[in-house]
């Protein structure tokens, strides 16, 4: 065999071994990257309204899991204000690439039980404190679970709250379900804490529309109101409406509309 044939298969042979090289080192790579699980910058603790269940966020849950894996915290808040807590472990993951749920057993639909539930709000976070190391997180509210969080933020349950960067409410009645006769008896209150919302980064407030200036439930005046408490407070303030005829205010927390508006702002924020 000629010679410049032998040198030109040696230098082949070369090539492919230096392109095989480069894939493995590549294959390497990608593992290794497949450990850094989630780039969140805190965790996402979430509230629901009344009526609620343990398994009402399952569905952004299953959404948000799709992209990347997070620990799953659930923490449940009894009728006598004592706490349950689970956790579902990811590994090589931390608390900031947490979901946490706040479960309240007691979410009849009151005035003073909100009161109640701001009270319990309070007590599931100094036990994250205390027991996840928790400094920080964004927020996430549907129905009551907005007032929830905003008394919470504004300081009615407590002198010190967590430090919230962004915050989204969904289908909150901060006036009540009535549209002709607004309820302010929690309203009233944030108005004269709305400086503590100073505080927050981002809120994203989402109403739902049916067409009728409701979800079916909730009116949008009573939606729209959490302007007054924070747009000029917070860096940057934002309301949605998600408009279709179909919607309900039970339907909003399961929209795919809703659960990339919360991927984008709350988990990639």
């Amino acid at each position: 065999m000629p010679k410049k044939v032998i040198w030109g298969l040696i230098a082949c042979g070369l090539f492919l071994l230096m392109i095989i090289g480069l894939g493995l080192t590549t294959q390497i790579h990608q593992d290794q990257t497949n450990h850094v699980v989630t780039k969140q910058k805190r965790p996402l603790i979430m509230i629901g309204g009344s009526s609620s269940s343990l398994t009402d966020f399952d569905d952004i849950i299953r959404s948000l899991n799709k992209t990347d894996r997070h620990p799953l915290i659930r923490v449940t808040i009894t009728a006598d204000q004592q706490l349950k807590v689970t956790e579902t472990r990811v590994k090589n993951t931390t608390i900031n690439d947490a979901l946490i749920v706040i479960f309240f057993e007691n979410s009849t639909d009151s005035n003073d039980n909100i009161k109640t539930q701001t009270t319990g709000l309070a007590k599931a976070v100094r036990y994250l404190k205390r027991h996840q190391h928790l400094t920080t997180a964004n927020a996430l509210g549907y129905s009551n679970g907005g007032l929830i969080w905003s008394r919470y933020l504004a300081g009615l349950s407590t002198d010190n709250p967590l430090s919230v960067h962004d915050l989204m409410v969904i289908g909150t009645p901060f006036l009540g379900t009535d549209a002709e006769n607004p309820d302010k008896t929690l309203y009233d209150p944030l108005l004269d804490h709305k400086v503590a919302f100073k505080k927050l980064h981002a809120v994203i407030n989402v109403a739902g529309d049916t067409g009728d200036g409701n979800d079916d439930i909730v009116p949008l005046s009573s939606v729209n109101a959490g302007g007054k408490l924070f747009m000029n407070n917070v860096t940057r303030y934002t309301a949605m409406t998600v408009n279709q005829k179909s919607i309900s205010h039970g339907d909003l927390l399961h929209e795919a509309y809703v659960a990339r508006l919360i991927r984008q702002n709350l988990i990639n924020q």
